[in-house]
């Protein structure tokens, strides 16, 4: 039997709702329908879902709003909406509007484009840089065509570009505003640009360059090198903005993490892995690192590999040497917060580093204690191991150096560049202890911590001069070197 909602039971349930389920809303003309959920595509508890869904056969993209603000939201959608199509650009058709019967919510209903992709699907499935280009060469034509219009997509990402039928279709009214009446200025056109390029990796910063120009070409403006120097200014403000966002929220209790935080504890962990085995692992983590294989037992650390029923991972014990030592770290973050921080820090850059799952600290009020980082195992040898085995290896060798070269063009220091903190997976080089990283705001800091690391990363390789001769053929061509 179908489960019948209403939206006080929805705006309850929070994150657990199940689908299928039925809501009876009223149209414009007074009649009653049941909209039946198929399908959760996007979830903001208590406020919004978005979802496929039938009524009366025909199936749809429905937007529900909830609560005190439901109205607020939709009526900012519908108005979204006749922005895009006033821009002359294709968004998918609003069918209806309704209420839902209990009064605390309403809904649109959409087109529902199916067999559609989005260009965040065709950028992840492009296989060089030329379809890369393609992509964002498309999406900066939509984006042009808006600001011609004076209209902003605020929040602005390939996701909110469907293609379907060979045709581009701008989706999310919610995040459209119009800002003038007349063809956006200069300067707000760079700044929305800018928050649209500081989504993509640094590396693939001169793309910047080779798809602007089909901006301008929409826009009507000739070409200006200052105008060019401007974007990319504005795109190193926006991608720092983004950057404390994307790191803010991986210690708060958010779609992606669940974060716990009382008197005693603080813990984090990716929601997806927030299972009954994970909740016993922090409930008790010392009692899988005892049962587990012990990779390192040192001093300042305890590392050990434990399986799960699905999976193997690793966790990392920041163990206190003595009570002085306990005292000098409580009043700071502590190691597994730093690692924690640096790993989603170097996923938002791109650059290949392990893996995080959660982190744990054991408190007394603001002062911390024990702390444990876990993250995904990396089967594969260290460096050393890896390269010291090989005849020739020089594609490693090579994959090596790009992630020190993507390290450095951040500005971000190691620490501690043993080789043993290089992992080789099937897949290319994984760097691993980062409670030591750092970012350097100035090139005098950042230049002094670098030439640090590439002096420790060379002693690895005293006992090999072919490897160390080759290596310095190819540091060498560092900027920093």
């Amino acid at each position: 039997m179908m489960v019948v909602q209403d939206s006080q039971a929805l705006i309850k349930a929070q994150r657990n709702i199940s689908v299928p389920f039925e809501l009876l809303v009223r149209l414009g003309d007074g009649r009653e329908v049941a909209v039946t959920f198929i399908k959760i595509l996007r979830l903001l508890p208590g406020k919004r879902i978005v979802a496929l869904a039938s009524c009366d056969g025909q199936q749809l993209l429905v937007k529900a709003f909830l609560g005190r603000t439901a109205s607020r939201y939709a009526i900012k959608e519908r108005k979204g909406v006749e922005h895009i199509i006033g821009a002359g650009v294709r968004t998918p058709e609003l069918f209806w509007k309704a209420e839902m019967i209990d009064g605390h919510g309403q809904i649109l209903a959409f087109e529902y484009l199916d067999n559609s992709l989005s260009l965040q699907d065709q950028w992840d499935q492009a296989r060089d840089d030329d379809a890369r280009v393609d992509v964002l060469t498309r999406a900066v034509i939509i984006i042009a065509k808006l600001h011609n219009q004076g209209v902003v997509q605020t929040d602005i990402h390939l996701a909110n570009f469907l293609m379907s039928r060979n045709r581009i279709y701008t989706i999310d009214g919610g995040g459209i505003v119009r800002k003038s009446e007349s063809p956006l200025p200069i300067r707000g056109s760079l700044g929305n640009l800018s928050v649209f390029f500081a989504q993509f990796f640094p590396k693939y910063g001169e793309f910047v360059q080779l798809v602007f120009p089909a901006y301008e070409a929409v826009r009507g403006w000739v070409a200006d090198p200052d105008r060019m120097m401007s974007l990319h200014e504005e795109i190193t403000l926006s991608r720092e903005s983004r950057k404390r966002n994307y790191l803010d929220k991986a210690f708060r209790d958010c779609t992606r993490f669940v974060c716990q935080s009382d008197f005693g504890r603080f813990m984090v962990c990716r929601r997806s892995l927030f299972d009954k085995e994970m909740q016993e692992l922090l409930r008790n983590p010392d009692r899988l690192i005892d049962s587990g294989e012990i990779l390192k037992n040192g001093n300042s650390a305890t590392v050990a590999r434990v399986r799960l029923s699905d999976r193997t991972l690793v966790i990392k014990r920041y163990n206190t040497k003595n009570s002085i030592h306990g005292l000098s770290r409580a009043f700071r973050k502590s190691r597994a917060w730093t690692s924690w921080a640096n790993a989603f820090h170097m996923e938002f850059l791109g650059i290949r580093s392990l893996k995080p799952v959660a982190m744990l600290e054991y408190r007394i009020g603001p002062l911390r204690r024990r702390s444990y980082f876990v993250t995904e195992y990396v089967e594969g040898p260290d460096a050393l191991a890896r390269l010291g085995s090989l005849e020739t290896p020089d594609d490693e060798m090579e994959a090596l150096v790009l992630l020190l070269r993507n390290l450095s063009e951040s500005k971000i220091s190691h620490g501690d560049m043993k080789a043993t903190n290089f992992l080789m997976a099937d897949d290319g080089p994984v760097i691993i202890d980062l409670d030591a990283m750092r970012e350097h705001k100035n090139s005098e800091s950042f230049q002094r911590a670098y030439n640090k690391d590439m002096d420790r990363f060379m002693k690895n390789w005293e006992d090999h001069p072919e490897l160390a001769s080759q290596f310095e053929g190819l540091l060498i061509k560092f900027p920093s070197r």
